[in-house]
Order: C-alpha cells, then sequence, then structure tokens
C-alpha cells in the first residue's frame, strides 16, 4: 500500500521560489496553477481508485508536477486529502447557499430546494460524493476531526433554518442542535450507501428520499413539546 513516505522528502528540500516571471506567468501564478492542477488529480485518482491505492508518484506524474511542488504545496498526501477536502466542503455549501438565496420560495418549501442543489451538486460529478463521503473516512485522527468539524458546519445551517422556522411559529421553539446533525448523518449515509449499492437508485429517487426524510424529520418536529436541549 503506497504512503506520504513513498518519494523521500529529504530529496525535495525547498528552496527559494523564484520570482521572475516564466512565460508571462509569475511564480505565484504558477504555484497556484500547480497547486490547481494537484487537487483536480486527486479528485480523480481518489475517487476512481482509492486514497489508500493512489502514490504520490502518480499523483505528480499525471498532474505533471514534481516531488519537490508537492512537498512545498502540500506537505504529505494527506496534506493533499485535507485540502481538496476542504474545497469540496466549500463548494458544497456556496451551491446551498445560492440555490436559497435564488429563490423567492416561502421558508417552508426552501428545505426541497436545499436538499435538490446539494444532490444535484454531489452526484451529478460522483467523484466529489465518492471523496467526501468515502475516502475521507478512516484517514487519521486530524481527518476525521476535518470531517466531524464539516458535518458540524453543515448541521449549524440546518439549525439555523428550523430556528428560524420556529421563530415564525412554524416549529416549537427547542434546540434543534442534535436533530440538524441527525439529518446531516442521515443525509451521508444514504449518499453512501448509493455509492456503493450495485443497482443503486436514480439521483431523482435518492433526492426524493432525502427530501421526504427531511421534512418528515422537521415538520415532525410540531409534535414535540417546547424545550431547551442541555449541550
Amino acid at each position: 500500500m503506497p504512503t506520504d513516505s513513498t518519494i523521500d522528502p529529504k530529496t525535495t528540500a525547498q528552496r527559494p521560489a523564484a520570482t521572475r516571471a516564466y512565460r508571462g506567468a509569475s511564480a505565484s501564478a504558477r504555484e497556484a496553477e500547480r497547486r490547481q492542477r494537484l487537487l483536480d488529480t486527486a479528485l480523480t485518482l481518489f475517487a476512481n481508485q482509492g486514497y489508500a491505492r493512489t502514490p504520490i508518484e502518480q499523483l505528480c506524474a499525471e498532474a505533471k508536477v514534481t516531488a519537490r511542488h508537492f512537498y512545498q504545496l502540500f506537505g504529505s498526501r494527506e496534506g493533499l486529502l485535507k485540502s481538496l477536502y476542504g474545497q469540496l466542503m466549500a463548494d458544497l455549501k456556496a451551491a446551498l447557499l445560492s440555490a436559497l438565496s435564488a429563490t423567492q420560495a416561502e421558508l417552508n418549501e426552501q428545505l426541497p430546494l436545499a436538499v435538490r442543489a446539494l444532490v444535484e451538486h454531489y452526484l451529478n460529478d460522483t467523484r466529489r460524493a465518492r471523496v467526501g463521503v468515502l475516502e475521507v473516512v478512516g484517514v487519521s485522527a486530524d481527518m476525521e476531526r476535518l470531517r466531524r468539524a464539516a458535518i458540524h458546519d453543515m448541521a449549524n445551517l440546518i439549525a439555523l433554518y428550523m430556528a428560524q422556522l420556529a421563530a415564525q411559529g412554524d416549529l416549537p421553539a427547542r434546540n434543534y442542535h442534535l436533530t440538524s446533525i441527525a439529518i446531516v448523518g442521515g443525509i451521508n449515509e444514504l449518499m453512501a450507501d448509493w455509492l456503493t449499492a450495485s443497482e443503486p437508485p436514480s439521483v431523482a429517487v435518492l433526492t426524493l428520499e432525502i427530501s421526504d426524510f427531511l421534512t418528515a424529520l422537521v415538520h415532525g418536529s410540531h409534535h414535540l413539546p417546547q424545550r431547551e436541549i442541555a449541550l
């Protein structure tokens, strides 16, 4: 199994960065381009063959980046995965917020729109889902902390939505933090099952199932008592 030590970082000692332009591109622009090539390559390779089975040599070769530049940019293969995961989560959050800001729907009708945006963003390019849902699991304690932070970030958005519904009288006034984490976990597991199923349902069916699941959880809260949950 390939590891981050496949290439000896001692042979890739950092050198002073060049500042002059090369073929019309500044040093910082070339560095940004190399970084994005590695992220794009990692998205494809980690999704198609798995993070654990992707050596640094292959990443560098397919991204056309030297090992020295790789270590300067990311430090390790896990460092690359962390950066890629951060980019995926930022893009997902932006897609959700964009979908919500573009609609004039009533607050209690916005949940299906958010679900559709999430599913379409992830599953229209399944590489995103494979990395964001499957490949980041079990990598390391640091990676797990990042994954948990991302779950809580998405849960905070849902909790804010539910608090707004409560403020206008559509839900009981209570703390929806734990409910929101359960919602994110449920979506994650449905995605994981879809990605690993031998005969998965269509994206349309999955979207509807997730939407129904969230609607049942959110609007089922009408039957809950008004209380605060000590956290």
